[in-house]
């Protein structure tokens, strides 16, 4: 996933009278990831998180205690330059000097059969013309799950919602409004190969603004989308679609401004304190390259304006920023959309009509994806597709495809791929094969 560089578990700490000791290491790599795997001698208990500026992947296990480290020290590869150690209160702390900005993920394994206990190290992003290879300190080769290529995963926040309506005008409720927009924009996302959508909320609920990116984070998600559809009662005829990526600087526009503080407040009023952080906390996010998360927010947001503005009128032919508390992630990339003004009578009537939501979700759909086409995650189905376009893959029929779908699926005329398979008829039977090219669609 499109995650920035952030990832913190949190397990409870153990006594040093239950530390587990490491008795192997080994590491393999390969074009899509590198993936250390350490054998220990009971449940590790750990958290982690990536630092930039230079690349870093910190992995901290509170029950290990400091032996065998010197195997650990030994690994290297093209995404790994080298791996410090070091005692850290009653544990102890690896640090992954990385050489770019990987994606990081890691898990443990329990002992089953002839496997002990394992905590798995993966840093995945593409490396042009790495071979394949497995080093061991152990003669004996063990098998992980592999790391398969995923779904770009983007979360949908409806804003406001249950005791928070938002804004309202000429017979619209935005929380009503924004709803029905992100469910169809969902359904964009859900129908198309390699993007599965998450929606912060499904029906009339209120959702503290903290807890709409932890949803997102929850669920994996690579880009965060907050949807609204404001009012702005100083001058009824502002109108027109808007896209708004944070400042930490905070707004650029007296608009801007105005937005912000009436969404943020709203929120507030619910009971939120977001600045409700221990310092702890403070220095992790300090540490964060949330520099790096605004950069990709504000790429996409390009992107997304762009086809809003093709679709018809935005309120400002340039991306808006602003210091919004719902897009304040540090590790997911994020926009808020203003899919129009409700106290603009011209906004209010399209607003209303579900053909025109429609539009306003495909032309948010459209460069969303048009930005994840050019800049895919690591390890994901769009960025294999990238990676492969041009060749040929085989696909086994499902139940319920037919032969002119699975044409239209990959883009391509039904005699396109009956000619490529050899077909006469239109016929065909489940668990056949047939090959299609690896297209954009």
């Amino acid at each position: 996933m499109m995650r920035v560089c952030l990832t913190v578990v949190f397990f409870a700490v153990t006594s040093w009278a239950h530390a587990i000791e490491l008795k192997s290491v080994r590491w393999s790599t390969d074009q899509d990831s590198s993936r250390v795997v350490l054998e220990v001698s009971g449940q590790p208990k750990f958290s982690y998180f990536n630092l930039n500026n230079p690349s870093r992947l910190v992995l901290d296990v509170t029950n290990l205690s400091a032996k065998m480290f010197q195997e650990l020290v030994a690994v290297k590869d093209r995404r790994i330059r080298r791996v410090r150690t070091a005692l850290r209160n009653r544990g102890s702390r690896l640090v992954f000097d990385l050489a770019g900005h990987y994606r990081s993920n890691i898990f443990a394994l329990e002992a089953k059969g002839k496997f002990p206990n394992r905590l798995v190290i993966d840093v995945v992003g593409y490396v042009a013309g790495e071979k394949a290879s497995v080093r061991s300190s152990k003669p004996e080769e063990l098998t992980e799950p592999p790391v398969e290529k995923r779904d770009i995963v983007v979360a949908i926040d409806p804003g406001h919602g249950g005791k928070d309506p938002g804004a309202s005008s000429y017979g619209l409720i935005e929380k009503q409004v924004v709803l029905q927009i992100s469910k169809r924009l969902a359904r964009r996302f859900q129908g198309e190969p390699g993007y599965r959508a998450v929606l912060t909320r499904v029906d009339d609920r209120f959702i503290p603004l903290k807890n709409r990116p932890r949803i997102a984070r929850e669920a994996g998600a690579d880009f965060f989308l907050s949807i609204h559809a404001d009012s702005f009662p100083k001058n009824k005829s502002v109108r027109g679609t808007g896209v708004y990526a944070l400042s930490l600087r905070g707004a650029n526009s007296e608009l801007s401004r105005w937005l912000q503080n009436t969404e943020n407040a709203d929120d507030l009023a619910g009971g939120v304190d977001l600045g409700d952080v221990d310092n702890s906390t403070r220095q992790v996010l300090l540490n964060m390259s949330m520099e790096s998360a605004i950069r990709i927010s504000k790429q996409a947001g390009k992107f997304v304006l762009s086809d809003l503005t093709d679709m018809g009128r935005v309120h400002k032919k340039q991306l808006g920023l602003a210091n919004f508390a719902v897009l304040r992630s540090p590790d997911i990339p994020s926009l808020l959309i203003e899919t129009g003004f409700l106290s603009n009578r011209s906004d209010a009537k399209r607003l209303s009509s579900s053909r025109e939501q429609e539009k306003i979700a495909g032309a948010i759909f459209e460069g969303i994806k048009r930005y994840f086409e050019k800049s895919p995650p690591a390890n994901t189905f769009v960025g294999w597709r990238k990676q492969n376009m041009g060749k040929r893959m085989t696909v086994e029929v499902k139940r319920g495809d037919t032969l002119s779908e699975l044409a239209s699926r990959y883009g391509l005329s039904l005699q396109a791929l009956k000619e490529l398979n050899g077909l006469q008829t239109d016929v065909i039977r489940l668990g056949q094969t047939l090959e299609v090219p690896i297209s954009p669609r």
